[in-house]
C-alpha cells in the first residue's frame, strides 16, 4: 500500500475511533443523566411520604384550630389518621344516678378531613340525633338544608361512635349553654380537621337551638351546644355559630344539666358540677316523599 494511502486510511481509523469514543462518553453521560432524574424524582417522592405522615400525626394530635377541609364530592371516603383519649377529668360523681359507661375509656378517631354532604346525606331524607346522656335522652332534629356540610359532619362523627363516651365539657348560665363533643374532655379537642361555617340569614339562639362551637373563623370541628333557655339570645348580636338543628323532645334533660352549676348567678362557666356522659349518640333516618311537581301553566 503506498504510504500516502496508508497514512489516509490510518487518519480515517483514527477520526472513526474518536467519533465512537465520543458517541460512547455521551451516552454514558445521557444515562448519568437519566440516573440523576430519577435519583431526585425519587428522593422527592421519598419526601412527600414523609411529609404526609408527618401531617397525619399532627392532624391526630391536639391542635384545635386546623385549616378547614371539606373534600371533592365523589372522593374517596374519610380517612382515619390515629385516635385520641380524653386528658381532662369530669367529676367523680356521674349525675342523675347515672353510671360512666364502658365507651368513656374507648379511644376516638381522628380523620383527614371532613366528610362531604354528597357522600353522607341521602335526598328526600330527615336526620334526626338521638343523645342518650346520663341524664336522659335528647332528640335533635337536624337541619341539612340550612347547615349540609355542619350536619354532614355530625351524622358522619356520630356514625363512627366519635361522640360515644364523651362527657359534657361546659355549662354557662349568662347564655344558658351545655357544651360537649371534645374527645380530649379540655375544651381543646377536635376530629383532626376543621369545617367553614355556614352563616346564612337571620341567626337567632332560642331554646333548643343546636349550634357548632369554635375558637374562631371557620375552626369548627366536633364541639357544638345547646341553647336550654332564653338566655341563649345574648349571642344573637355575636351570631357566629353555625345552627344545624332543634331540640324535638328532652329540653327539659338538658336544662337539668345545664343546672349542674356551683352557682346560678350569671358567672358561672365552667364544667358540671356532677359528670354528664353521651352514652351513645345515634342517627334515625326517615324517608320522605319527593316534592310534588309544580303544575304547568
Amino acid at each position: 500500500m503506498p504510504s500516502k494511502s496508508r497514512d489516509r486510511h490510518l487518519a480515517k481509523n483514527a477520526e472513526r475511533r474518536r467519533l465512537e469514543r465520543t458517541r460512547a462518553k455521551r451516552s454514558k453521560q445521557a444515562a448519568l443523566g437519566v440516573g440523576g432524574v430519577i435519583a431526585a424524582v425519587l428522593l422527592i417522592l421519598l419526601g412527600i411520604g414523609i411529609l404526609s405522615r408527618d401531617s397525619e400525626q399532627q392532624q391526630a394530635g391536639q391542635n384545635p384550630t386546623p385549616s378547614p377541609s371539606v373534600a371533592v364530592p365523589g372522593g374517596a371516603s374519610p380517612t382515619k389518621t390515629g385516635t385520641v383519649t380524653a386528658q381532662g377529668s369530669p367529676a367523680s360523681t356521674v349525675a342523675c344516678g347515672g353510671e360512666v359507661p364502658a365507651s368513656a375509656s374507648k379511644p376516638k378517631p381522628q380523620f383527614d378531613r371532613a366528610a362531604t354532604p354528597d357522600e353522607v346525606l341521602k335526598k328526600n331524607t330527615t336526620y334526626t340525633a338521638v343523645v342518650e346522656t346520663s341524664c336522659g335522652t335528647i332528640r335533635i332534629a337536624l337541619d341539612d338544608q340550612a347547615a349540609p356540610q355542619t350536619v354532614a359532619n355530625f351524622v358522619f362523627l356520630a356514625e363512627q361512635g366519635y361522640f360515644d363516651g364523651q362527657f359534657v365539657t361546659r355549662v354557662v348560665d349568662s347564655i344558658d349553654v351545655v357544651q360537649a363533643g371534645d374527645p380530649l374532655g379540655t375544651g381543646s379537642g377536635g376530629p383532626g380537621y376543621a369545617i367553614p361555617d355556614e352563616l346564612g340569614g337571620k341567626m337567632h339562639y332560642a331554646p333548643g337551638t343546636i349550634a357548632m362551637a369554635n375558637a374562631g373563623p371557620n375552626t369548627g370541628g366536633s364541639q357544638f351546644f345547646l341553647i336550654t333557655g332564653p338566655e341563649g339570645a345574648n349571642l344573637d348580636g355575636n351570631p357566629n355559630y353555625p345552627i344545624f338543628g332543634q331540640v324535638t323532645a328532652g329540653l327539659d334533660v338538658a336544662k337539668q344539666i345545664n343546672g349542674l352549676m356551683k352557682t346560678t348567678d350569671g358567672t358561672y362557666d365552667g364544667p358540671p358540677t356532677e359528670a354528664v356522659y353521651l352514652e351513645k349518640v345515634t342517627i334515625e333516618k326517615t324517608k320522605t316523599p319527593p316534592p310534588s311537581p309544580s303544575p304547568s301553566g
